[in-house]
């Protein structure tokens, strides 16, 4: 099982670099059959992970990060459908870090879940973060490449202003979760006040990203705000001299 979780996760990195490829050689088609196939290998990862914790594999740095793909690729059909906005690519690159980030995490496969975790909100807590990070992380990519593209840096709106609901959902949740498992809603926590940080500079960022007064700032204020998310999902759960409820390091 242990030789099966690293093959599909290394199946399902490549075939979203495969996708990659083909968006920079503008062939959509491939793009999407490519990451349609990286979806395939990552649900077949989920469940394989799933076997091995005996429960919905979400209580880990590498579980959350090999999940990336299954959000990403509903996200990209949605955008593509609902939005006019084709960005399968991006979002491939995005689920290729996170699947590359999986691969350097220690497997703990005999991780089991904790009293804290065995809580109806852990799932839609644990999903609406990674969709949110997710397409943080595409928001950024397309910031970057945004300097002389205003089309990608209103894809990079679009992006923010439809994660921004699943942040704020999951910093919600949170905290009714908070409350069941340890009786309170509210610690500040590092994990908590970073969340509640990042949640607020892109409240910011989209109060000001209409307003041509404010346009020299969109592109610092979303950077910013995703320089907090790494803080949050990454610096925070890894680092060991970090006390935090919430951290993997633990």
């Amino acid at each position: 099982m242990i030789t099966l979780v690293y093959t599909l996760t290394i199946l399902a990195l490549l075939l979203c670099l495969l996708s990659v490829a083909a968006a920079a050689r503008n062939r959509a088609g491939d793009t999407r059959h490519a990451f349609a196939a990286a979806w395939v290998a990552a649900l077949l990862l989920f469940g394989a992970d799933w076997v091995l914790a005996q429960a919905p594999p979400f209580g880990n740095m590498r579980h959350v990060l090999a999940f990336f793909p299954l959000v990403m690729m509903p996200a990209a059909a949605y955008l593509r459908r609902c939005r006019g906005l084709d960005l399968t690519g991006w979002l491939a690159a995005a689920s290729a870090i996170a699947l590359i980030g999986a691969l350097c995490m220690p497997l703990q496969a005999t991780w089991r879940q904790m009293p804290a975790l065995q809580s109806p909100w852990f799932a839609p807590h644990v999903i609406a973060y990674v969709v949110s990070y997710g397409l943080m992380t595409v928001a950024a990519l397309l910031t970057l490449a945004s300097r002389r593209c205003e089309t990608r840096l209103r894809a990079a709106d679009a992006l923010v202003r439809l994660s921004f609901p699943f942040m704020t959902f999951g910093l919600w949740s949170g905290a009714l979760w908070a409350d069941a498992a340890w009786g309170g809603y509210w610690a500040w926590d590092i994990k908590e006040a970073w969340s509640l940080l990042t949640w607020s500079l892109y409240l910011i960022y989209l109060h000001v990203e209409r307003h041509p007064a404010f346009a020299s700032w969109r592109r610092p204020l979303l950077l910013l705000g995703f320089s907090a998310v790494i803080i949050t999902f990454l610096v925070v759960n890894l680092l060991p001299r970090i006390e935090s409820m919430h951290s993997y390091a633990q």
